[in-house]
């Protein structure tokens, strides 16, 4: 894959307009970091006929065996155990003196009609960019597979040499990224918290930049191909124009 292809490509597309031309075009790279995310998933569902029965049965400590329960409520003592084995797990309910007591975990999701139940630690990795001080969609593989790499860094990159990053950022860019349900009793995944946070690479991601001036309408514009996103990048694109905007027109007076 070649750089300068792309860029010919580009310019061709931008430059259709008879009244705009192309008054400088530039390559760079602007640093990306890739992250691998250890976080808590947990699955929220809406609480069945059966665990509501249950818990209302556990609001006062008077039963010691999952038979007692299944003899009151008239379920096959099979089920009883299975869940209250599930509750026992996710420190819904305990055992004080030897009979069943709901926690204040448990009482909290009994009063909100919603069973919360911890998963295995997950792991993700997601892509950070400093610049743009976010995060960004993209394959770095095919990034990397561009021959032409501009040896030039971005002139306005931000440089941190340890990232920081809000946990709530982390975790609703790792929401972002799956699909969870939204269909009426659906289990649905949620993240309650980061474990970790790894800066395992940085790569140089290559940008292509264009200067235009707009004939018909007098105007100077910046236009920043990003080959990560794979698209117009408009927060480059910002950023270069209040850094530079007003410096166009006297370095280029004849338009």
């Amino acid at each position: 894959m070649e750089l300068h292809s792309l860029q010919q490509s580009l310019g061709d597309e931008l430059t259709k307009k008879s009244k705009v031309s192309i008054l400088e075009a530039n390559a760079w790279c602007v640093p990306i970091h890739t992250l691998n995310v250890t976080y808590k998933p947990v699955i929220r569902t809406k609480m069945d006929i059966l665990m509501k029965m249950l818990f209302l049965s556990l609001k006062e400590p008077k039963f010691e065996s999952a038979e007692q329960i299944s003899e009151i409520l008239l379920v096959e003592q099979l089920f009883v155990e299975d869940l209250l084995s599930k509750m026992q797990k996710t420190g819904l309910i305990t055992k004080v003196e030897s009979f069943f007591q709901l926690t204040e975990k448990g009482q909290k999701q009994f009063a909100s009609g919603i069973f919360e139940e911890e998963q295995e630690a997950a792991v993700t990795e997601v892509l950070y960019s400093p610049t743009h001080r976010n995060f960004l969609d993209g394959d770095i593989e095919e990034v990397l597979e561009f021959e032409d790499f501009p040896e030039q860094i971005f002139r306005y990159q931000v440089q941190e040499n340890a990232l920081k990053i809000e946990d709530h950022a982390v975790i609703e860019e790792i929401k972002s990224k799956n699909d969870e349900g939204d269909e009426e009793g659906q289990e649905k995944l949620f993240i309650t918290s980061i474990d970790s946070v790894e800066d395992v690479q940085v790569n140089d991601v290559p940008c292509i930049e264009f200067l235009l001036y707009d004939e018909e309408k007098d105007l100077f514009i910046s236009r920043v191909w990003n080959t990560l996103i794979n698209k117009w990048d408009d927060q480059l694109e910002q950023l270069i124009q209040e850094q530079e905007k007003l410096t166009w027109r006297e370095k280029f007076p004849q338009n």
